[in-house]
C-alpha cells in the first residue's frame, strides 16, 4: 500500500525548468514549456487537458482567442494556495496506485501527435481492466512513420513488492471480465504467474519481470491479447552444466504461455543460440507473441558488440544478402552506445531482427543525445518530424514533495526501496528506439516511452 501525505506535487520540466499547474479530471498536473527553436512546439497541439486549463481560468484572465500552447505565456497563471490545496487533496485518494491511476497522472503531458485521444481512451479501458498494484513501471510503443498517433500499452510486473502477487491475484481471484478469464491465453497466463509466484518453483528466482505487451495499434474494440516478456537472470550455455540450468525457460516457462510443449526441434535451437552467443553477451529476455500468433521463442541479447551481432546472427543460421545491416549497425553507432538485439527462434531463425538502441548511462528524463538521434531517423525517413518533437516533449517528472531537490542519488526505482513509505515521484522519459531490418525490405522504426515509479530515500 502506498501511503500518501501530499503537500504538493511539483513538475520538473527536462527543457528549461518552467513549470504550470493545471487541472484535468480533478487532478493537478503540470504542463512544460519548451523553447521555439529547440522542438518545434508550434508543431505540437496543445497537450491533453490543456483546453480544461483555458475554460478554468477564463473568469480570471483575458486569453482572447490564442488557442494554441505557444501563445499563451502558461508560466504566468498562478493558482491561489486555497485552490492549491484544493487539488492537491484529491491525490490523497490514491492509496494505492493502479495502471489506470498512473495514466492519470501522465495523460495531459502525452501530445496528440504521439497517442491520440481516442488510443488514449482505449489504453485506459485496458488498464481499467487490470486492478491491484502490480506495477510500478509502463510504457508505450510508438510506430515513427505512422500518422494515426496510435501506440502500444506495455506493463511491467516485477518479483519485487508484491507485483507478481498482485497479478497472480488478479487471475486467479477472477477479478478480470469473464470475456478474458475465458481466453485460453489469459488461462496461460495465470497458469505461468502461479509457478512464478511459487518459491519451490525454478520459475520463483530466474524470472526477475514479466512485460505485458497490449497491442493497441490496429484500433480493435477488443481487448488485445498481450503478448509476454520474461525478463530472466542472464542466459548463456558455456558448459553442459548451463544447459540444465537453462531447461526451465523449454520445459516450464514457455510451455506454460502457450499451452503446449516445445519441440525438440525447437528447444535445440534455442540452446544452440546460447551456445554461440559472443563473449560475455547474454539473452536476458525470453518472450512468447501470443497476441501474433508466432511461432517460437522471441528472445533479447543484451552486452553485445554491436561489431559481433552480424557474425552472431550468421553462426545461428541467419543470412543477409547483401551487406544491409551491416550499414545500418554502422549508422546507429554514431547515436547508440548500447545496442540489444531482437531474433525470433522457430524452425529456422527469422529474418527479420529487431536493434534495440539505448543511451546510456540511463539517465531518465535527463537523458542527452535523443535528439540528434531522431534528426538522423527524420533525415532518413523512417520517423515523421511531428512524431519526433512530440516525443522529445515527452520526458519529465512530477513530485509528491517538491521540498525534496530531485536527482538520481535521492530517488530510486520504487521496487528497489524497502517498503512503500517514500516520497514519491512519477518520471516520464525516452527508453529506447528499436529499429527493425529485414534484408530486402523498408527498414521500420520504432519509440519506447516509459513512465516509472521513483521514491525518495531517506
Amino acid at each position: 500500500m502506498f501511503a500518501y501525505s501530499i503537500n504538493s506535487f511539483k513538475e520538473v520540466d527536462k527543457m528549461n525548468g518552467k513549470n504550470v499547474l493545471i487541472q484535468n479530471n480533478g487532478i493537478t498536473t503540470y504542463i512544460p514549456t519548451c523553447e521555439k527553436s529547440t522542438y518545434e512546439p508550434n508543431k505540437i497541439k496543445l497537450a491533453r487537458g490543456a483546453e480544461v486549463l483555458l475554460n478554468s481560468y477564463n473568469q480570471h484572465l483575458s486569453l482572447n482567442n490564442a488557442f494554441s500552447a505557444r501563445e499563451i505565456n502558461l508560466e504566468n497563471i498562478m493558482l491561489t494556495k486555497e485552490h492549491h490545496l484544493e487539488e492537491t487533496k484529491m491525490f490523497q485518494n490514491f492509496n494505492d496506485l493502479y495502471p489506470t491511476n498512473y495514466l492519470h497522472f501522465v495523460e495531459s503531458h502525452v501530445p496528440e501527435e504521439l497517442i491520440s485521444s481516442q488510443c488514449f481512451e482505449e489504453i485506459k479501458k485496458i488498464a481499467d481492466n487490470l486492478s491491484g498494484n502490480l506495477t510500478s513501471f509502463f510504457g508505450f510503443e510508438s510506430r515513427l512513420t505512422s500518422k494515426n498517433a496510435r501506440s502500444d500499452y506495455l506493463i511491467a510486473v516485477s518479483s519485487q513488492k508484491g507485483e507478481r502477487e498482485a497479478l497472480l491475484n488478479l487471475i486467479k481471484n477472477k477479478e478480470l471480465p469473464n470475456v478474458l478469464l475465458n481466453k485460453q491465453e489469459w488461462k496461460n497466463i495465470g497458469n505461468l504467474t502461479e509457478k512464478w509466484a511459487d518459491p519451490n518453483s525454478k520459475l520463483y528466482n530466474n524470472i526477475q519481470g514479466l512485460w505485458l505487451e497490449f497491442d493497441t495499434a490496429e484500433g480493435n474494440n477488443e481487448i488485445p491479447v498481450p503478448s509476454i516478456f520474461l525478463q530472466t537472470l542472464p542466459l548463456r550455455i558455456d558448459s553442459v552444466e548451463d544447459i540444465e540450468k537453462c531447461k526451465w525457460v523449454t520445459r516450464i516457462a514457455i510451455p506454460n504461455l502457450v499451452g503446449h510443449n516445445v519441440s525438440e526441434k525447437l528447444e535445440n535451437k534455442f540452446f544452440n543460440a546460447l551456445k554461440k552467443l559472443p563473449k560475455k553477451a547474454s539473452v536476458f529476455f525470453v518472450a512468447s507473441m501470443l497476441s501474433r500468433n508466432q511461432e517460437g521463442i522471441r528472445v533479447v541479447v543484451k552486452s553485445i558488440i554491436p561489431d559481433d551481432i552480424i557474425s552472431y546472427l550468421e553462426s545461428i543460421g541467419w543470412k543477409d544478402e547483401d551487406d544491409g545491416l551491416k550499414n545500418l549497425i554502422n549508422e546507429i553507432k554514431k547515436y547508440s552506445n548500447c545496442i540489444r538485439l531482437h531474433l525470433n527462434i522457430s524452425d529456422k531463425i527469422d529474418s527479420k531482427i529487431g536493434l534495440e538502441c539505448f543511451i546510456s548511462p540511463d539517465q531518465y528524463h535527463k537523458g542527452e543525445g535523443w535528439e540528434e538521434f531522431f534528426n538522423h531517423l527524420v533525415e532518413k525517413g523512417i520517423c515523421l518530424p511531428d512524431l519526433k518533437s512530440a516525443i522529445l516533449n515527452f520526458p519529465g517528472v512530477t513530485q509528491e514533495d517538491y521540498s525534496n531537490e530531485f536527482n538520481y542519488e535521492s530517488y530510486l526505482p520504487s521496487v528497489k526501496l524497502p517498503d512503500n513509505n517514500f516520497s514519491k515521484a512519477i518520471v516520464r522519459y525516452i527508453s529506447h528506439i528499436k529499429i527493425s531490418y529485414d534484408p530486402g525490405k523498408t527498414i521500420e522504426a520504432k519509440a519506447y516511452t516509459g513512465v516509472r515509479l521513483f521514491g525518495y530515500k531517506e
